[in-house]
């Protein structure tokens, strides 16, 4: 019983107030087939005890705050390297963090350019 993305969701936007299935499929119409993800989603989650629907609104259960609460202490995932596969060590993002600068990479602020007729230095800041 592992919650969908759709099922956090929904489970997000009932911990704020009670909606009923017409609030969630006609909220956002330019997607097609998105109110019989809703019907499904909430069918699954009041089967499994989150939500509860009373007359026509779906309300969050105390098991609901819950899980939403477990998600929410889990943390995200760390995001594994990718190697087509073949790698299961952890990804730290070492090789996005600016390390050491080439030689000679600023040499260029010793030497003059030219405006015009002019040569000018670089500005040093004092």
């Amino acid at each position: 019983m592992e919650l969908k993305l759709g099922h956090t969701t929904i489970l997000k936007r009932l911990e704020h107030s009670a909606c009923s299935l017409k609030d969630f499929t006609h909220a956002s119409q330019e997607v097609g087939n998105q109110g019989y993800h809703y019907a499904k989603y909430l069918s699954d989650l009041e089967n499994w005890g989150y939500v509860l629907l009373i007359g026509d609104y779906y309300r969050i259960t105390g098991f609901g705050i819950a899980k939403l609460e477990e998600k929410r202490s889990m943390g995200r995932p760390i995001a594994t390297k990718i190697s087509a596969g073949t790698t299961k060590e952890l990804y730290d993002g070492a090789d996005l963090k600016q390390g050491g600068i080439r030689e000679g990479a600023f040499d260029f602020l010793k030497y003059p350019s030219k405006f015009g007729d002019n040569l000018v230095f670089p500005r040093t800041s004092v």
